[in-house]
């Protein structure tokens, strides 16, 4: 018999630990907070779950727009108005829907929401259960879960997440995977066979979160749109490169968050990543045409000693 992990792996590269610690939440009926960077799969993780313990899954994203009539439901005012306040002109919300079909509601971005929009969560986390004036109770069917993700690193337009709130539910965080693994997801993700290509991307897009003057570095997204890229020009013709390292700042820039001291653009800091990685490494993305060598014995990866992904400093 196939394990859940062995199930949900096809699809989500890694996160093991995460996995099994997620899916027995669930099944005992705990909410939960994940806590990581954009970038770490959380939204993948949670829809893989979902789909592997057959359950709905109902997405919502946290912004100041969001009131708890809109999580919860409201009635059809025109209907309303020609009827009455009958049961069957509510007009259900996220968090209605999941907990009477036994369902995840997945809130992304919570702590961008108001705090009244959070304050509605308790009951039906603690009691299961939701008093809707002229409603009803709504009781919450199956493995009816909260789940809220938000990204430590961003501070601006989010509130603080209140006590009653974070008692009631169990955290766990997603940071960065492993060299190996960002390289299997790039690997997926883009369908890429060129290995050079996408360790350079994966090499460089890693090299940004230790960098002095970014406050958040670029996530494994960084790496896949730039070996997409690369692969695009190479269909072209457009492998050059100029080209590639322009490439570089296109899936990069955008993705990176400098600190408040640097004085410097995202291209400026991109440049210099690349051209320490160069210099300091001896390690580049060259492109050669295939009147230089033969194509069968075409190489396209410049480097001086030998690297593999286990020898690469993370």
């Amino acid at each position: 018999m196939t394990s859940p992990l062995e199930t949900i792996s096809a699809v989500v590269v890694g996160r093991e630990k995460e996995i099994a610690a997620i899916v027995a939440a669930v099944n005992c009926g705990r909410h939960i907070l994940i806590e990581g960077p954009p970038g770490t799969s959380k939204s993948t993780v949670l829809r893989t779950i979902a789909k592997y313990l057959d359950i709905p899954l109902f997405i919502v994203e946290g912004n100041m727009d969001l009131t708890p009539a809109k999580l919860a439901g409201h009635f059809n005012p025109g209907k309303v108005m020609q009827d009455s306040y009958d049961p069957k002109h509510f007009e259900k919300g996220p968090l209605t829907m999941a907990m009477e079909q036994g369902g995840i509601l997945y809130i992304e971005e919570f702590n961008r929401m108001p705090a009244d929009v959070a304050n509605i969560l308790i009951t039906p986390m603690e009691e299961r259960e939701l008093n809707i004036p002229r409603y009803g109770k709504v009781v919450a069917q199956g493995k009816f879960t909260v789940v809220a993700s938000q990204n430590p690193y961003d501070d601006v337009g989010t509130v603080r997440i209140s006590r009653a709130f974070m008692d009631r539910i169990c955290r766990i965080t997603l940071d960065y995977q492993s060299e190996a693994e960002e390289l299997e997801i790039v690997s997926r993700r883009t369908g890429s066979t060129d290995e050079k290509l996408m360790l350079w991307a994966v090499k460089l897009a890693r090299r940004t979160r230790e960098h002095e003057e970014i406050k958040m570095g670029a996530s494994v997204r960084a790496a896949i749109d730039l070996v997409a890229l690369g692969e695009s020009m190479k269909k072209n013709g457009l492998l050059t490169a100029e080209n590639v390292e322009q490439a570089a700042l296109m899936a990069l820039s955008s993705k990176v968050w400098l600190t408040e001291m640097s004085n410097k653009t995202p291209e400026q800091v991109v440049s210099s990543l690349v051209k320490e990685i160069k210099e300091k490494e001896n390690l580049s993305y060259v492109p050669v045409t295939d009147a230089e060598v033969g194509a069968e014995e075409k190489k396209t990866f410049h480097q001086g000693p030998e690297i593999s992904s286990n020898n690469l400093r993370r």
